[in-house]
């Protein structure tokens, strides 16, 4: 695995290093990071369209963290993005680069554990599928294309980028999915719909707005719940 680190504060990137060489390695994961203190230097990484990790500090001279992400997921489509920062106030920003999650410096020993855990899920996991039974066929769906599903009666259906048309339709119950599902990022949030949270942009006034623009209501009796759910599974606070 390739992992960039950039932040202006050379001595916090390299214990940054340090503790993701250690976390990998202890996990027999091959690793090759490399600390950067600015994004002109960073962009000068040999090989920068391998690397699929990147922890970015938001404030920094010149050229900033979200500036600096935009221009790798222009070299590197698929780089996950996490920001670094001591300011809470620049997450939102996160959002216009896809950013994988947001933490803060001075909690950074807390949270740090908790989304390299998710992160080293997330790869290996990436090819997980959901089974699904329709039309006398079995089919395997990538749970990374699922973007939510959908109950009415006793039909479920799957939604992937494209809006308000199904990758597929099974027979079954929300009741009935499989566990695996809810250990691998997704959040029941009505009586009907069950969204990847990976695709969620944002929960607000008791809606989910997902990546691709489609919006679902949220259980008003269990909002709260289910929005502090996700803003952990970001690695905010919800008092933001």
């Amino acid at each position: 695995m390739h992992v960039l680190i950039c932040d202006d504060d050379a001595a916090f990137g390299a214990r940054m290093a340090d503790y993701i060489h250690d976390y990998f390695e202890a996990r027999s994961v091959q690793l090759q990071t490399v600390v950067c203190t600015g994004a002109a230097e960073a962009l000068r990484t040999p090989y920068l369209e391998l690397y699929q990790l990147a922890f970015l500090d938001v404030d920094m001279p010149g050229t900033n963290g979200i500036a600096l992400g935009r221009e790798l997921k222009q070299r590197s489509p698929d780089i996950r993005l996490v920001y670094v920062s001591a300011y809470l106030e620049f997450a939102p920003e996160g959002y216009t680069v896809n950013a994988y999650r947001y933490l803060l410096k001075r909690d950074i020993a807390r949270m740090l554990p908790k989304c390299l855990n998710d992160l080293l899920a997330a790869f290996t996991d990436q090819h997980r599928t959901l089974t699904v039974h329709h039309n006398r066929a079995t089919s395997e769906i990538p749970l990374y294309q699922i973007y939510y599903l959908e109950s009415a009666l006793r039909q479920i259906d799957i939604y992937g980028d494209i809006p308000h048309r199904p990758i597929c339709t099974f027979y079954g119950k929300l009741a009935e999915l499989p566990a695996m599902l809810y250990e691998n990022g997704f959040l029941q949030v009505s009586r009907s719909d069950v969204v990847n949270m990976s695709h969620v942009h944002s929960i607000r006034n008791y809606k989910v707005e997902l990546k691709n623009g489609v919006e679902l209501g949220v259980s008003r009796q269990s909002y709260a719940a289910i929005r502090n759910a996700w803003l952990e599974w970001k690695g905010q606070f919800a008092d933001e």
